[in-house]
């Protein structure tokens, strides 16, 4: 976006896409009908449909205003739309921290949403090929048949496919099936390589996860490109733990492991309802970091403005001494004209009439352009800074 977005509440995001032909909304916004309704539809707003406007000028029945659907797990609750916005909508304010946040599809409870989730997402077959990939793993599986292809025949290469391997293979079986439970619960997952590693993540509503699949313990290991990889032939009966990262900084927060007999693909369900409860968790802790950052935020701007105030009363002060030594000069000098004056009265002085008075519009002059009244001076400390 060109704009910092902001964040609306999808009624009132709704209430605005039906108010109108698109055409006007779109006037209002500086956007074409076709880019107003497209960013409508990345929010999940539908347009009214084909002839509706025709209907409500000829007073027919039409179709009652969509309603927002209720918050799921890990979603922020808001629609984000460009800055334009605010011509037209109110930003909304973030979810309070301490709640509620139940919804139609969320417990305020925790361990009841993984009750919930365990049971809605129910029994996940783990396939034995990924002949039908979710789309998070397509960019991996394009990438590893582009450099099948491209080596096929060679008998050595730099760039093999990374994970064309019984244990490979198997690590992204159980992603795969990870991200498909996740996706009967609306919810996301993908994946990419770099440098040999997959780097995973959950997508819960609007919160995003790490994900971490390694294996557990020692292994065999060979040299490639000046790293320790696992041995490629290691076979799939090679323990392996997923480990969940919420904050992609390595702290794994939660880990499931094989454990004898018990394999990481017994446990698709559990796993899936596990990491959407922690994308509602993080959600939940985020909105209280964002209050305490906010809150941070607010006091330091008010400690930055105590300090430009303090400058500037002192400067404020500096300027009504200088008023006062002005002043001072300019009576000095007015007094000085006066008594010349009285001396030339009372003869005291010797000057003649004429030569006084080219002389004295001078000294007075100074006296007016000094005087701080006069000048505009006293202007620099009439007012208490903040009240100008």
């Amino acid at each position: 976006m060109w704009q910092k977005d902001i964040l609306v509440l999808p009624d009132d995001l709704i209430a605005f896409a039906w108010s109108a032909p698109m055409r006007d909304l779109a006037a209002k916004l500086e956007l074409s009908d076709v880019g107003l309704k497209k960013l409508l539809t990345r929010c999940g707003v539908a347009s009214p449909p084909q002839g509706y406007w025709n209907k409500i000028r000829a007073g027919k029945r039409v179709p009652a205003l969509p309603k927002a659907p209720p918050r799921r797990p890990g979603e922020f609750g808001r629609a984000s739309v460009d800055a334009r916005f605010k011509k037209v909508l109110t930003i909304a304010t973030p979810l309070a921290s301490n709640g509620p946040f139940a919804s139609a599809l969320v417990p305020e409870d925790l361990d009841e949403l993984d009750a919930q989730e365990l049971k809605a997402i129910g029994k996940v077959s783990v396939p034995q090929t990924l002949d039908r990939p979710h789309k998070g793993l397509v960019q991996i599986l394009k990438q590893e048949l582009r450099r099948r292809d491209k080596n096929a025949g060679r008998q050595w290469t730099f760039d093999k496919p990374k994970f064309d391997n019984a244990l490979g293979k198997r690590r992204l079986r159980i992603l795969n099936a990870l991200f498909l439970a996740l996706s009967k619960r609306g919810h996301d997952g993908d994946a990419y390589e770099h440098d040999g590693e997959i780097h995973a993540r959950a997508i819960i509503g609007d919160t995003p996860l790490g994900l971490d699949i390694q294996i557990v313990g020692s292994h065999r290991t060979v040299r490639h490109q000046g790293y320790l990889r696992p041995a490629p032939d290691l076979s799939t009966s090679t323990p392996l733990a997923l480990q969940l990262d919420p904050s992609f900084d390595r702290k794994a927060t939660i880990s499931w492991q094989d454990d004898g007999d018990t394999k990481l693909e017994s446990r698709i369900a559990e796993i899936a309802a596990a990491i959407i409860v922690a994308g509602e968790k993080k959600f939940r802790l985020g909105l209280r970091e964002a209050e305490k950052r906010a809150e941070r935020e607010r006091i330091e701007k008010e400690n930055r403005r105590q300090e430009q105030l303090a400058q500037l009363n002192q400067q404020r002060l500096q300027n009504l001494r200088t008023s006062g030594e002005l002043l001072r000069q300019a009576e000095d000098i007015r007094s000085l004209v006066e008594r010349v004056r009285s001396a030339i009265d009372d003869g005291s002085v010797a000057i003649n009439a004429a030569t006084l008075e080219a002389w004295h519009e001078w000294p007075l002059a100074e006296a007016d352009r000094l005087d701080p009244v006069r000048s505009g001076q006293i202007m620099t400390h009439l007012h208490a800074p903040g009240n100008r």
